[in-house]
């Protein structure tokens, strides 16, 4: 009874390690990833084509001052604190914008920095908000996580670094991409009204 058992656990973790491994040969293949240095070491950053958008196309920085760890309790409720500061994933379908229409802006929920915009949201049929390009270039950065036992490309905030959540290569055109976010990690501002003349 316990060898075949063991078996059966041999065999489940050869099937993850396969499966595991033809999505690294194929993520590699699909992804176009460029190794940078950053303050904090080499990170694998990512290369999102984006129609439209060219070199000027960047959120200007001001100076920022990263808030402490006892801030961020203080400021975040517990889910964002959770998704932003320790990479968690709430739950699919019970979250403030997997079915937002309304038009705007969603910024980062620690530094307020603009990531995506209502114009590249997509119904994916995930539970979560998902957008096929960001709002520019410069406004998320990329690093590749191996917590499910194989690779996935998270995507975090440029300037805080705050976990926003995952990119996957199953969206829509023009770029192909989804980037599947967490709505704890974001606010969303809603477009001003045009209608008032």
């Amino acid at each position: 009874m316990h060898s075949r058992s063991w078996r059966f656990g041999s065999l489940h973790k050869l099937a993850l390690a396969l499966i595991g491994a033809s999505g690294l040969l194929l993520g590699g293949l699909a992804l176009q990833a460029d190794e940078s240095d950053s303050s904090s070491g080499s990170t694998s950053a990512l290369k999102v084509t984006q129609e439209g958008a060219d070199e000027s196309d960047t959120i200007s920085e001001e100076e920022y001052i990263p808030a402490t760890k006892a801030e961020l309790r203080r400021k975040l409720n517990r889910i964002q604190y959770d998704v932003t500061q320790n990479a968690a994933t709430e739950p699919a379908f019970r979250n403030a914008y997997w079915n937002n229409k309304k038009r705007g802006e969603y910024h980062c929920i620690v530094c307020d920095k603009p990531l995506f915009d209502s114009k590249t949201k997509f119904k994916s049929g995930t539970g979560w908000p998902s957008f096929y390009l960001p709002i520019a270039k410069d406004a998320v950065g990329y690093q590749t996580d191996y917590k499910m036992l194989y690779p996935r490309t998270e995507v975090h905030c440029k300037r805080c670094e705050a976990h926003l959540g995952h990119l996957f290569d199953d969206g829509p055109a023009p770029s192909g991409k989804r980037f599947c976010m967490n709505s704890a990690s974001m606010k969303f501002i809603e477009a001003k009204s045009e209608s008032k003349k």
